[in-house]
C-alpha cells in the first residue's frame, strides 16, 4: 500500500488497519490510501478512502450541579472543566 497523504495505516493480510497515531480532523479530513494487489502475473492498484469524523472535545469532569447561597454577590468559582480533546474555548 502506499499512500501520498501519509497517515498511520499499514496492510496487513488482507486488511487495511489503522496503526499507533491520532487522527485529527482539523489538520487532515481525508486520507487517500493506493492500494495494489498481485497474482505474481497482474496487478491492479485502487484507492481506499479514510474520510475523519469531526468530533468535539469531550467534557470529562463536569458537575450535575453546584449549590450557591442566596444573595451571592461575588464571583464566584463552581467549577474547573477538564476537556479529553484541547480546545480554545468552552461557551
Amino acid at each position: 500500500m502506499t499512500s501520498a497523504d501519509g497517515g498511520p495505516f499499514a496492510v496487513t493480510g488482507n486488511q487495511i488497519v489503522k496503526t499507533a497515531g491520532a487522527l485529527d480532523f482539523e489538520t487532515k479530513a481525508t486520507y487517500n490510501l493506493d492500494v495494489t494487489c498481485t497474482d505474481d502475473l497482474l496487478q491492479t492498484t485502487d484507492t481506499y478512502v479514510v474520510k475523519v469524523q469531526n468530533v468535539g472535545p469531550k467534557i470529562t469532569s463536569l458537575p450535575t450541579a453546584s449549590t450557591l447561597v442566596e444573595w451571592q454577590t461575588a464571583e464566584k468559582l463552581l467549577t474547573t472543566l477538564t476537556l479529553a480533546e484541547d480546545a480554545a474555548d468552552c461557551v
